[in-house]
């Protein structure tokens, strides 16, 4: 009876080198991008509790976080205290999202499932924000795709005009759809003594047009919901703390695989934590 092969390992040149030489180590890891897509997401928590919970524990090297949409919720758990148990909640939490409907209510309106996402989100990291932020070795990365122009605001036909707009362009060519959208990323706070406000993004930018924002207390929450809100089924969140001002929507619309250039890549693998 053959084996079945769960996994399957990209690598370039030095990569596969160093792999080849040394075996797959956890020190050799320095970035992992936790890309968009739900049932993705679900699958790969086996895989989160395995990394975070044993194979990365047994090093005290930083590793960069990133990620987009539920991609994100998973990178942040990464960062909290006892791992293991906070992914077996996230699964939880996923899975058992209900939204009560009205009698003749066929499916829950953007509102409700907005305010109610924000709800368990809070609850699940009530009090726990400061271990994501003061991580001693993760430094997280939520990426976040924020409108411009007619996208700035979610009102009446705007969103749907924009986003048809947004579709259209990045048919034609992907840079040309900064027009309507660009990737913010909010990053966790560096070293006081580094002189910098947050971890340096350890992906190139020139892909696409890119801001960067101080993670904070009192935008992580709303940042975490915005990289989670995908167009119609959830609402844009508006005017993040310490953002620019406008509408923030899911990280997977500008950046929905995470297939960047990763500069740490020179010197350590990028463990693309995709499907």
């Amino acid at each position: 009876m053959g084996t079945m092969q769960a996994l399957d390992l990209y690598a370039g040149p030095i990569a596969r080198q160093r792999i080849a030489q040394f075996g797959l180590q956890p020190r050799d890891i320095g970035v992992i991008p936790g890309a968009a897509g739900g049932p993705k997401g679900l699958l790969l928590l086996a895989l989160d509790r395995f990394l975070f919970g044993q194979w990365l524990a047994t090093t005290n090297h930083p590793v960069d976080l990133v990620g987009a949409s539920i991609g994100a919720w998973r990178m942040a758990t990464g960062c909290l205290s006892d791992p293991v148990a906070a992914f077996d909640r996230l699964e939880h939490d996923y899975v058992h999202q209900h939204y009560a409907l009205a009698p003749g209510q066929k499916r829950p309106t953007a509102d409700m499932v907005s305010e109610q996402f924000g709800r368990n989100l809070l609850a699940f990291y009530g009090g726990r924000v400061g271990e994501v932020l003061g991580h001693s070795r993760y430094r997280l990365h939520i990426v976040t795709s924020r409108g411009r122009h007619i996208l700035a605001r979610e009102q009446g036909l705007r969103a749907p005009m924009g986003y048809l707009g947004a579709f259209l362009t990045n048919a034609v060519h992907r840079k040309a759809m900064g027009a309507w959208l660009e990737r913010v990323v909010f990053s966790t706070p560096t070293s006081p003594a580094s002189g910098a406000p947050c971890a340096p993004l350890p992906f190139a930018c020139d892909d696409y047009r890119t801001r960067q924002v101080a993670l904070t207390a009192s935008n992580f929450n709303p940042a975490l919901q915005a990289s989670c809100s995908i167009p119609f089924v959830l609402r844009a969140v508006h005017n993040i703390p310490g953002a620019p001002s406008g509408a923030y929507w899911d990280g997977g619309i500008t950046d929905y695989h995470l297939h960047l250039n990763y500069p740490a890549a020179t010197r350590s693998v990028a463990m693309d934590l995709v499907a």
